[in-house]
């Protein structure tokens, strides 16, 4: 099949390679040169902007960072629009926009998927990621074998803007657990507990979760988290800062109040203001720090 991809940064390019894994032909774009070398390198053609991978292509995803970059792709690729195209949308935009989208594409005869995404770039270079699936059931039908390419977990949530409203909420959780998880260490690590210990108990307890189990923000309990690794963003933290701006102001528009994810939003503007906007989001456990006086203890600044 003749499948397109729009947008190669550390999502979309992993996602294009199982794409290329499972057979198909991939028309990519991107933004910038690298990524497109990579995904030719590995066997994808470059078109022509998204117009050109619209119009080469039955299926084409769409993994961009905003609702702008979302609507602003779709301008470019209108004319390509048309009966017999797909467009699934796998990007973390506003539920009202992506509605929008739904109405636009559709009205070309072509059909639209928006399927939001969880499990970060490690869930996107092995192949497990989970899919929130927005849309019309039988269109994601037909989609579903591109899908399982990359994802492990696909689930039909609804009809349009469903899928987008089912990220946020799953976004503004994960963010309170990692505000949660670095209130907790600090306060473990004045007292003189051992964060192995700390983690050994919290992941048997009822304080277990995925911040804990990934991202105890302290070096060299876990191996493979950003702490231990420099802050390698598995996700950034300005782009957790986004998304909890989507869902504050969605929610706002539904008079739904969300106290906590308010709170969780301005320390993680407090870190982007740090420095730490493109670190990992676990990295407002430095913020925490530096206000209890810890910054110049342990191996976490």
């Amino acid at each position: 099949m003749q499948v397109g991809f729009i947008g190669l940064g550390a999502m979309g390019l992993p996602m294009t390679r199982h794409l290329l894994t499972a057979g198909h032909d991939v028309n990519v774009a991107s933004r910038s040169r690298a990524p497109i070398d990579a995904a030719v390198a590995a066997g994808a053609r470059e078109a022509k902007g998204p117009h050109g991978v619209v119009d080469a292509s039955e299926v084409t995803f769409l993994c961009v960072p905003s609702s702008g970059d979302v609507v602003g792709v779709l301008d470019e690729a209108q004319d390509a629009l048309g009966t017999g195209k797909i467009v699934v949308d796998t990007s973390t935009i506003d539920p009202d926009v992506e509605r929008a989208q739904h109405d636009r594409v559709n009205a070309t005869g072509a059909r639209y998927l928006e399927a939001p995404l969880s499990g970060g770039t490690v869930g996107a270079e092995n192949g497990t990621l989970t899919l929130m699936v927005g849309g019309d059931a039988q269109t994601l039908a037909e989609v579903r074998p591109l899908l399982e390419a990359f994802a492990r977990v696909i689930v039909h949530v609804g009809g349009p803007g469903s899928g987008q409203v089912v990220k946020l909420v799953n976004n503004l959780i994960y963010a309170a657990q990692m505000l949660a998880t670095a209130e907790g260490t600090v306060m473990a690590q004045r007292a003189g507990v051992d964060p192995a210990l700390l983690h050994e108990v919290l992941v048997h307890s009822t304080g277990d979760c995925t911040a804990v189990r990934t991202r105890l923000p302290v070096e060299g309990v876990l191996a493979d988290s950003p702490a231990s690794n420099g802050w390698a963003p598995g996700f950034m933290t300005d782009l957790m800062a986004k998304d909890l701006d989507l869902a504050i102001a969605y929610a706002a528009r539904q008079r739904t109040p969300l106290w906590t994810s308010g709170i969780v939003r301005q320390m993680l503007g407090a870190a982007s203001l740090a420095g730490y906007g493109r670190e990992d989001f676990s990295s407002l456990a430095k913020v925490v720090r530096n206000l209890a006086g810890l910054a110049d203890e342990g191996t976490t600044t």
